[in-house]
């Protein structure tokens, strides 16, 4: 038996890629919602610091890194929408938006403000130095012996 469906039909083997895409960016987002330090979770993704992004337009494409970072996006365009509350994804005449949440909406639209727990470090470091110097504690013996190994 064949039902007949109304509305668009998908055309393309792009066209079949849009739930494996938008899982996958889904995921990316909820990782960065979820986090409890939304600068270390960017700088631990991407591998940069917040010293980098000055304006909102330099913090959409930190975003949009982070979002489709090993995301096969089958051709599809991902942008971040005009109001900065969340992601389209589109192609053709299909357009699906995914909601990005209030820790993001304010970072993208105000940025970080400086505390210890983002971006400058209150003794002068940044995150990505810190996140090197934690590496390399919990990786050398002493670290896992119990010992501060400084």
């Amino acid at each position: 038996m064949v039902v007949l469906m109304s509305g668009p039909y998908l055309h393309s083997a792009v066209d079949l890629a849009l739930a494996p895409v938008l899982l996958n960016l889904e995921q990316n987002l909820a990782r960065l919602r979820d986090s409890q330090d939304l600068e270390y979770s960017l700088a631990l993704e991407l591998g940069d610091d917040n010293a980098f992004y000055h304006t909102a337009a330099e913090r959409v494409r930190r975003v949009e890194a982070a979002a489709t970072r090993n995301v096969d996006l089958h051709g599809w365009l991902v942008r971040v929408t005009p109001d900065m509350y969340g992601l389209v994804v589109e192609h053709g005449d299909y357009k699906v938006t995914l909601m990005f949440g209030k820790q993001l909406t304010e970072y993208l639209q105000r940025g970080m403000a400086v505390s210890p727990s983002a971006g400058a470090r209150a003794d002068g470091s940044s995150v990505l130095r810190n996140l090197v110097t934690d590496q390399r504690v919990r990786t050398s013996p002493r670290a896992r012996s119990g010992r501060r190994c400084w």
